[in-house]
């Protein structure tokens, strides 16, 4: 008898019809990919730097790009707080361009593990968005501070009217001044507040006058006082009168009071604010005052 030898290929094709006819499954030789984090899912993480709010720190990390229009992410991470004690905090971050216009809704944060998970859609127009505010509620606390978009942890400090801030003491208390040199006139404005929001305040008697000394300009001194007592109102024409007292001062306030050596876009120098209040002195930090340019 002749030996009948089957091609490969055929008998191959005749096993697999045998058996069960259950059709069988390729099982795929690549390893499934491992869901990405968070932070991964919407791009480079950038670390903006650490800000205090209320006393409370937080570091700030972006999320990839911030496109107009689309949506963005932030990673807020409060440092020495525990889990629980961060969800209970109600903290909202939004967008701003360089001028403070804000440029995104305000988003709450959402428990995200040991952060804070915000997401923002920067609004389309010709304003870039600069920085990022975040902002703090908690048990009557309401303050908000900043750090710039670019993750250089810093930038130029401007009170909410775009002047120089400082902190001034006197004994045990402790307050937030804001002063606006402004370079066409070379006129002073400057604000008291208890907050370094600047939402509380500090209100000083109508006859009260305040003494900033110019130390690079040979210690020359000028005299702040109201503008009258009725209003006091500022440049934008808000009142400053609240049950006969104001935390707002200007000068020149008399007549023949000379500004024009404080004119100028390259004016600097540093200063010291002095004022009383109840018989307390009280004193700020050196700093430098530099003019608001027109």
């Amino acid at each position: 008898m002749k030996s009948c030898t089957i091609p490969f290929v055929i008998l191959a094709s005749l096993l697999a019809s045998c058996g069960d006819n259950k059709k069988s499954v390729t099982q795929p030789t690549t390893k499934q990919s491992t869901p990405l984090d968070a932070s991964a899912d919407h791009g480079t993480a950038i670390d903006l730097g650490t800000l205090t709010v209320a006393d409370k720190q937080f570091g700030i990390v972006r999320l990839g790009d911030l496109i107009p229009g689309k949506e963005g992410a932030f990673e807020v991470r409060p440092k020495g707080l525990a889990a629980g004690e961060m969800a209970k905090l109600n903290v909202y971050l939004w967008l701003e361009g360089e001028d403070g216009t804000q440029l995104s809704a305000p988003a709450k944060g959402s428990p995200d593990g040991e952060a804070l998970h915000f997401h923002v859609t920067p609004r389309a127009g010709d304003t870039k968005p600069f920085r990022a505010v975040l902002r703090l509620r908690d048990d009557g606390i309401d303050e908000r501070a900043s750090l710039p978009l670019d993750g250089h942890g810093h930038e130029h400090v401007e009170g909410p009217h775009h002047g120089v801030p400082a902190t001034f003491k006197g004994g045990e208390t402790t307050g937030h001044l804001e002063l606006k040199l402004h370079d066409d006139k070379g006129d002073l404005e400057l604000w008291l507040a208890e907050d370094a929001a600047y939402g509380r305040p500090f209100d000083l008697p109508l006859d009260a006058a305040i003494e900033i000394e110019f130390v690079d300009v040979d210690g020359q001194k000028v005299m702040l006082r109201p503008r009258n007592k009725t209003k006091n109102e500022d440049e934008d024409g808000t009142s400053n009168v609240r049950d006969g007292k104001t935390n707002y001062f200007i000068f020149p306030s008399q007549e023949g009071e000379d500004a024009t050596w404080l004119q100028g876009k390259q004016f600097q120098s540093i200063v010291v604010v002095r004022f009383s209040r109840g018989g307390q002195t009280f004193v700020s930090e050196e700093f430098v005052a530099k003019p608001h340019v027109h």
